[in-house]
């Protein structure tokens, strides 16, 4: 369930092992979804591996719409008046991407080494890593693309399907929730930097709260996607902190159930 309101950020990092568990617990309807996701993963893996690594030739394939397709369904991505497109317009939408980008960006996980926006295209002159997501992003989201009416939910979770080690996943009840409850304040950005502004690259009012309820509603957009990929490495730092002992190895072990290869993953099921 949603986190409780007021809830400060680093307060999360006691929360992770008590709401994985309970999401994966035996005989509920989360814990059946874990292994469509798992399927997925396993799919996209398998499908890379085929491809030589390269995420963008399995995109370029002729299943992998498919996979794609069947994962944003499973998400509920044709209830509640979303409509997904037809698997050819998705695979086309996804062929059209610059394979050079998709790989380059496939290769990044959370944490980041260094602020997105300080993280250098070397195929897009000018570019960042922090560009090229809030562009994907957008590209996602657009209205016709992904689903008829486009939007955030549609956005994110595409984005999750192509990049499931960087990209969190939004909607408005549950991660929705959750990120509205925490306390403002502790909205801090990850790696300390002074402010949002030296995460995502451009000067943003305040906080990027990656919530799309309240006042967020009305203007969510690319710099909350990139925002919420900063909310989900700070919860790792916070952690590490706490268990500097146990590293990576050990966050990675807080969520034992197939197909878990992300940070983001283990953090929608603590939003969840």
């Amino acid at each position: 369930m949603p986190i409780a309101p007021g809830t400060a950020l680093p307060a999360l990092t006691a929360l992770i092992q008590g709401s994985v568990a309970a999401y994966n617990a035996p005989g509920t309807a989360t814990a059946a979804y874990n292994m469509t996701y798992a399927a997925y993963i396993a799919t996209r893996q398998a499908g890379i591996a085929a491809k030589g690594g390269s995420l963008s030739a399995w995109l370029a394939g002729g299943g992998s719409a498919s996979s794609v397709y069947n994962l944003l369904d499973s998400f509920g991505m044709n209830k509640q008046g979303s409509k997904l497109m037809p698997v050819a317009s998705l695979h086309a939408f996804l062929t059209g991407l610059n394979p050079l980008t998709v790989d380059w960006i496939s290769n990044f996980c959370i944490p980041l080494h260094a602020a997105p926006c300080a993280i250098g295209s070397p195929h897009v002159a000018g570019s960042t890593l922090a560009a090229e997501l809030l562009d994907l992003y957008d590209r996602c989201a657009s209205p016709g693309v992904v689903t008829a009416s486009g939007g955030f939910v549609a956005g994110s979770k595409t984005m999750h399907c192509l990049f499931p080690e960087i990209a969190p996943m939004i909607d408005g009840r549950h991660s929705g929730l959750s990120y509205y409850h925490i306390d403002r304040a502790s909205y801090l950005p990850p790696l300390g930097l002074a402010s949002w502004t030296h995460w995502v690259g451009h000067p943003v009012s305040g906080v990027p709260n990656p919530s799309p309820r309240g006042g967020g509603r009305h203007s969510w957009r690319s710099e909350q996607f990139l925002g919420a990929v900063g909310v989900g490495q700070t919860v790792y730092e916070h952690w590490i902190a706490a268990h500097p002992a146990l590293g990576h190895a050990g966050f990675m072990a807080l969520d034992p159930a197939p197909g878990t290869i992300g940070i983001p993953r283990i953090i929608d099921k603590v939003l969840w």
